[in-house]
């Protein structure tokens, strides 16, 4: 069991991980934030029914997914938003991404950790057209060779809706 100081040092270290990653994403180094996630990386988002808080049950197995990627997937998404052919970015959106109430949820061992946190994407087309996308992650973090890499990313948008998914949370 972790003390009150290394869970603190602990959450400083992965509010700094992920202001770094939010900064990645900002300023177009997708290839960069590919490198934060292990090869084996889950990075998913449910679909999210319309039902009494804490009647939801995600953790089913086969759950519709707004999108459900591998390392793969996610480096073929970015490959397509670099040849031009993903129209609805082109010209690029300006997107921000906000990161807040991060948190310790869990560790198995020193070198694995589940951080939680709450996000806020902005996304603004030359055209006015604008997008707000607000939920909450789950991250399973394991270090290798003394670097955090993201094993799994649940994503829990507070939407049950999206239109045309190209940003990355």
């Amino acid at each position: 069991m972790m003390n009150a100081a290394d869970r603190t040092r602990l959450r400083h270290e992965f509010e700094e991980l992920l202001y770094y990653e939010a900064w990645l994403l900002d300023n177009d180094q997708l290839e960069e934030w590919l490198e934060l996630f292990t090869d084996t990386i889950r990075y998913w988002a449910p679909v999210r029914g319309n039902m009494e808080p804490g009647r939801e049950d995600l953790s089913r197995p086969h759950l519709l997914a707004h999108f459900d990627d591998d390392k793969t997937s996610l480096t073929l998404r970015v490959k397509r938003l670099r040849t031009g052919a993903a129209h609805a970015e082109e010209p690029r959106s300006r997107i921000r991404h906000f990161v807040s109430n991060v948190q310790i949820l869990e560790t198995d061992g020193p070198d694995r950790v589940k951080v939680g946190s709450n996000f806020q994407v902005f996304r603004s087309r030359w055209e006015g057209t604008e997008h707000l996308f607000v939920g909450c992650r789950e991250d399973w973090w394991r270090r290798i060779d003394n670097t955090w890499k993201n094993e799994e990313r649940f994503i829990l948008l507070d939407h049950n809706v999206l239109e045309n998914v190209t940003v990355f949370f």
